[in-house]
Parts: structure tokens; C-alpha cells; sequence
């Protein structure tokens, strides 16, 4: 008996809270989420329920093991919104995901926040929101499957609009992967795009898009052997953009290369399952601002 008591004196026990004088290491801080079952629905209508006080964490606790530049994102810079633990779902030998509820004001976000075997942080994405903007309605879900969903409805000049996003998460990149988009809004905003209206009956031809301001569009060429494109990116919150258009040329079945004699820019365009990667094979730095390339996977929107 006398092993077992000393082991049991030993171990750690679960932390009841987590305020910012308290000094707590990654495993007690991912230990304090409760688990939660999947699938999680969370819908934006919930967030104005009042927060579980006793899962409060402190903003300094909080921001020692999960960046603040997430909640900087949404709540500003100099912003220190109130945090609360949500859910701790596991996948088997995979990574663990922590759900956490920030509020401050009229604003409230749930973020998904990855974390690997060690207990490191990978990254963290926003699962739903309230209070921001035009939204009218939203959700996020992390279905059996862990794919991760968000939905956000918006009222935009009289009519009621949606984007519906599908994700996973990449371990090889440590990322949230865009893997499909339904969008029913317009894909770009005070981006005029020279070809939206020619014709788009081909395998490829459509518009492939991360958001309204980093798309692709392609349309048919004069035959089946090329094709018509128009790319439009803005990065850096738009200290870096780049636009393009032109005709490329298949050289094998879904891969299609831009190239003109003299221009030394080589635009690459890789179509593979509802989706087309671009690659800057050549300098184009004439078509775009000198930190930034062409490059990036985008989702084909489906037609409406």
C-alpha cells in the first residue's frame, strides 16, 4: 500500500483554475479543458449565453501556450478579451484540440486550437463568431470525422448571402487545409474581372477562390488545348497584391503552363479534385509587388 500512497501523493492533481498568478506547464493547461464528444455543433445564437465562470482562464495563461496574435485578429490589438475554457477533443494518435470561448463586448469567438503528442501548440483557427459585422447567422461544427465546418450568413445590399467552408488539419504543414467552399456570395469585391462573363464549359473552366480578394478564374480558350485565366491576390492585409491575365497551354492532362516569347514570367496552374494550385515558375515580378509570388491552392466555387 505504501508505493501506491507515495505514487498517488506524486501525481499531479487536475487544476481547478487557471488565473494568470498561477504558474501551470502545457500538459495541466490542456488537462483544465473538459473532454467533449464529437460531433461539436456551436452555434452563434449559444455565444450570448453567459460563460462558465469556474473555466476561466487567465489571459496570461491563456496566451502562454495559444499566441495572442489569434485574438488580436479578431478583437484588436491592445484588446484583452475574457477566456474560457470550452472542450478538449482527442484523435488517436493524432493531435488534441482545445476549444476555447473569448468575450469581449458584444463580441464573442470560439476558437479550435491544435496541439500535438508533446503538448506543443501547432496552430488555431476561429470556429464561429458573433457580433461582428453584417453576419446574421453562423456555426462551426467538428463533425466524427474531425472535419472542421464554418458557416456564416451576411446581408449584403438587400440580399442574404453564405459562405460555407470545409477543413482539416494538415500534420505535415501544421495548418487548417481549405478542402471545399460553398459560396453563394460574390467572390470578389471591388475587383472588376475581365473575363467573369465568356464562357466556362470546359473540364477546368470556373472560378477557384480563398476569399473575395485571392481568386482565379479560368474560362475556355480557343480550343481544347488552352485555356483563359485572370488571377487577383492580395496578401499582407493588402500591402502586396499581384494580378495577371492571359492564355495558358496544356502540357500534359491537368497541368496548363503561361508563357510568352520575351516575357521571361512562367505561370503554372496544376488542376487535381475541384481544386487548381499555381506555382511562379518564371519572374512575374511586372505583374505584382516585389515581396509576394504567384503561388497557393484555391477551392473551385461550385456554380449556383
Amino acid at each position: 500500500m505504501l508505493p501506491l500512497l507515495l505514487l498517488l501523493v506524486q501525481c499531479k492533481s487536475k487544476k481547478t483554475s487557471l488565473q494568470d498568478e498561477e504558474e501551470i506547464d502545457a500538459d495541466e493547461f490542456i488537462a483544465f479543458f473538459p473532454e467533449t464528444t464529437l460531433p461539436f455543433r456551436m452555434a452563434d445564437t449559444s455565444l450570448l449565453n453567459a460563460s462558465d465562470t469556474s473555466l476561466h482562464i487567465g489571459y496570461r495563461i491563456f496566451t502562454q501556450f495559444i499566441p495572442d496574435s489569434f485574438l488580436q485578429k479578431d478583437f484588436g490589438k491592445n484588446a484583452r478579451p475574457a477566456v474560457y475554457a470550452m472542450g478538449r477533443i482527442a484523435e488517436k494518435g493524432k493531435e488534441t484540440y482545445l476549444l476555447a470561448r473569448a468575450v469581449q463586448g458584444k463580441k464573442r469567438v470560439v476558437y479550435l486550437a491544435a496541439f500535438n503528442k508533446k503538448d506543443e501548440f501547432l496552430n488555431a483557427m476561429p470556429l464561429v463568431k458573433a457580433g461582428f459585422g453584417n453576419a446574421t447567422a453562423s456555426y462551426g461544427l467538428v463533425d466524427k470525422k474531425f472535419q472542421i465546418t464554418t458557416y456564416q450568413e451576411r446581408r449584403r445590399r438587400g440580399e442574404l448571402t453564405y459562405k460555407k467552408n470545409v477543413y482539416f488539419f494538415n500534420s505535415e504543414t501544421n495548418d487548417f487545409t481549405l478542402i471545399s467552399t460553398e459560396p453563394n456570395e460574390d467572390i470578389i469585391e471591388n475587383v472588376i474581372n475581365p473575363i467573369d462573363t465568356l464562357a466556362a464549359t470546359g473540364k477546368f473552366a470556373g472560378d477557384y477562390v480563398k476569399d473575395k480578394k485571392n481568386f482565379v478564374s479560368v474560362r475556355d480558350g480557343k480550343n481544347g488545348s488552352e485555356i483563359l485565366f485572370f488571377i487577383h491576390f492580395e496578401k499582407n492585409n493588402g500591402a502586396c497584391k499581384g494580378e495577371l491575365k492571359g492564355t495558358a497551354r496544356f502540357i500534359d492532362a491537368n497541368t496548363a503552363q503561361y508563357h510568352q516569347v520575351g516575357n521571361p514570367c512562367v505561370l503554372q496552374l496544376t488542376f487535381a479534385a475541384s481544386r487548381v494550385r499555381i506555382e511562379e515558375k518564371g519572374g512575374c515580378g511586372t505583374y505584382r509587388d516585389v515581396p509576394c509570388f504567384f503561388e497557393g491552392s484555391y477551392v473551385k466555387k461550385k456554380k449556383k
